[in-house]
């Protein structure tokens, strides 16, 4: 393959969701690379040829590339004589307060400074807040004191379907001088079809928080709506549905808990970025996140003191516990079955929680504080009240009135993504409901 030398020798620092996935694809089009992590679980995963992840095609790629000797990995940046390219990878989290947590960027920084020749390109694709880029991280690898290229390139791809998008989304890339953005803009055109140049760093970092901002705001619009239709007697799935059909004006998206490591964060980092007196964006993620205290409120409402105050334990399943279902996933990062697990501990005391998820394992679970089961049916076993969290295809197959059949009598299976209408004659006096249609199930119950 054509290109700069040190292209062909490529460090990807952070070994996580996104580095994985871009060292493996890398690796697979004949690029060497190799990786540096400091988790020892995926360490270990690695030398087993295996990803600590689900992601479509990724164990047969990573077997391949790492077999043919393309990738490597250790826990720390190896030495060599030669120029290379470093991509930093690593995550970003938020803290309790959701402030941008800096530590791992400016550990990484901190390692590929120690290790830089002049001429190096240096790539972050972490997702950072406005200025992290160069306020940070060229700021640690200036004290190597040698010239070197940075440009910021943010990851784009859908988790879940990554490896099938690297090399056909556009890669922005943004860069603070020509001869850096044109290193780099030489970097990714092996990379992918499509490389957009932008103006500077700071175009690059605003436009990866605005793109999943806008999608945060798209989906708070539906559940806006779906907390409206609660109130009255009318579906949120309804009014959406035929409201769209045949209409090319309006497109509003299922409503639902949406969350993951991407949706929920960047909101935080982009309005943690500006002073704004009032943002749009923080409204919406607000509205997206309230759906966990209306639904627990709805849950004491219709159970009243069997939920509040029962001497006998609550049982209570979740079904779908990854952050989403489609593409599948077994990313617990952001999902909100995590807050709403830590909201029904906070809120009821007698209960006892089970959980399933076709692709969660229990060791991934262990720090949740539920019973982790291997089959919906057995967490719906006796159970008083059925939540469905995600959109896996699997709970769309899930037979109602069997379910019901196991459950206490008076109980309630709810959807939080309005797959199932309301039914009023399942078995055990069972009432299903959803997010977006609250008053319709409470009048189902009223008039039987």
């Amino acid at each position: 393959m054509a290109g700069k030398p040190e292209d062909q020798q490529v460090i990807v620092v952070g070994l996580g969701y996104v580095g994985l996935t871009l060292s493996a694809y890398l690796a697979n089009i004949g690029i060497g690379v190799h990786g540096v992590e400091v988790r020892d679980n995926i360490l270990s995963s690695l030398k087993n040829h295996r990803a600590f992840f689900l992601e479509e095609n990724l164990d047969a790629t990573l077997d391949k590339v790492i077999s043919n000797n393309k990738f490597s990995f250790s826990k720390l940046i190896p030495f060599s004589e030669c120029n290379r390219t470093f991509i930093i990878t690593v995550g970003t989290p938020l803290t309790a307060t959701n402030q941008p947590n800096l530590d791992f960027i400016k550990k990484a920084a901190t390692e590929v400074a120690h290790s830089i020749k002049n001429g190096d390109l240096v790539i972050l694709r972490s997702t950072v807040k406005l200025g992290v880029t160069n306020n940070v991280v060229r700021s640690i690898l200036n004290s190597a004191n040698k010239k070197f290229h940075l440009a910021f390139c943010p990851e784009r791809t859908l988790e879940g379907a990554a490896l099938s998008e690297i090399g056909n989304l556009p890669q922005i890339i943004g860069a603070d001088n020509n001869e850096d953005l044109e290193r780099a803009t030489q970097f990714f055109e092996k990379v992918t079809t499509t490389v957009v140049k932008v103006s500077n760093i700071e175009t690059a970092e605003m436009i990866k928080l605005v793109d999943n901002m806008q999608r945060d705001t798209h989906f708070a619009i539906s559940n806006e709506v779906a907390r409206m239709c609660n109130v009255v007697n009318v579906k949120a799935s309804e009014v959406i549905s035929a409201g769209k059909n045949n209409y090319p004006r309006t497109n509003l998206a299922t409503p639902g808990p949406v969350g993951g490591p991407c949706l929920e964060k960047d909101t935080y980092l982009l309005n943690d970025s500006f002073n704004l007196s009032f943002s749009l964006s923080k409204t919406a993620r607000s509205v997206n996140e309230i759906i966990v205290d209306d639904s627990l409120s709805y849950f004491e409402n219709y159970f009243g003191e069997r939920i509040s105050k029962s001497k006998i334990e609550f049982k209570i399943a979740i079904i779908g516990l990854a952050f989403k279902g489609i593409p599948e996933t077994n990313d617990l990062r952001g999902s909100m079955a995590l807050r709403v697990i830590k909201a029904l501990k906070n809120k009821f005391q007698n209960i006892q929680i089970f959980g399933f998820d076709p692709i969660v394992i229990e060791d991934e679970t262990r720090e949740l504080g539920i019973k982790f089961v291997n089959t919906y049916d057995e967490a719906t076993d006796k159970s008083d009240l059925v939540l469905f969290m995600n959109n896996h295809p699997i709970i769309s197959r899930i037979n109602l009135l069997s379910q019901a059949a196991k459950m206490n009598s008076g109980g309630m299976i709810y959807d939080y993504w309005g797959r199932f209408d309301s039914i009023s004659d399942l078995p055990n006096r069972v009432v299903s409901s959803s997010w977006g249609s609250h008053s319709v199930s409470l009048t189902q119950v009223t008039h039987e």
